[in-house]
């Protein structure tokens, strides 16, 4: 229960006086207070069924848009905790992939690669050598050839 001890101390102003009341009210009744009990009180004071489930409507339409892949990897992450569901590693996986920009996702999706942290540090290379590759395109010759041969070496 170190985690319903750190949460607590880690509440302040308005949250702390909530606990405390919440707590009280909980313990008068004889609920055991535990971590489960703590994050349920929690999630419906500061979180309601509603804003969760928008949160996770807005993780299932996520996609990439005028983000880059660091801020799109946050973003997704941080919209991730909400979907109820739970999330397989591989999953993810195809709905961050699935979610790019298509230039990235068409290098990307043939990876079939099935570790987040991977993926991701993967399509920040695409995203790099494909910024690269706008500036070069207006070359031709070599320097195009060198682009693609840079792309093809992530694969």
């Amino acid at each position: 229960e170190r985690r319903l001890t750190y949460a607590v101390y880690m509440l302040i102003g308005e949250a702390e006086h909530w606990w405390r009341g919440t707590h009280h009210t909980l313990t008068a009744r004889g609920v055991v207070v535990d971590w489960e009990c703590f994050r349920r009180m929690f999630l419906e004071k500061y979180f309601p069924e509603r804003v969760r489930h928008a949160k996770e409507a807005e993780f299932m339409r996520l996609h990439q848009g005028g983000m880059t892949v660091s801020e799109y990897a946050m973003r997704f992450e941080h919209l991730a905790r909400f979907y109820s569901q739970g999330i397989a590693e591989a999953w993810k996986c195809r709905k961050f992939a699935e979610g790019l920009k298509y230039e990235l996702k068409r290098v990307v999706v043939p990876m079939a690669i099935t570790e987040f942290p991977a993926l991701v540090e993967k399509a920040k290379v695409v995203e790099r050598l494909e910024g690269g590759n706008r500036v070069v395109k207006t070359a031709e010759g070599p320097a195009e050839c060198y682009v693609v041969w840079q792309v093809y070496q992530i694969v």
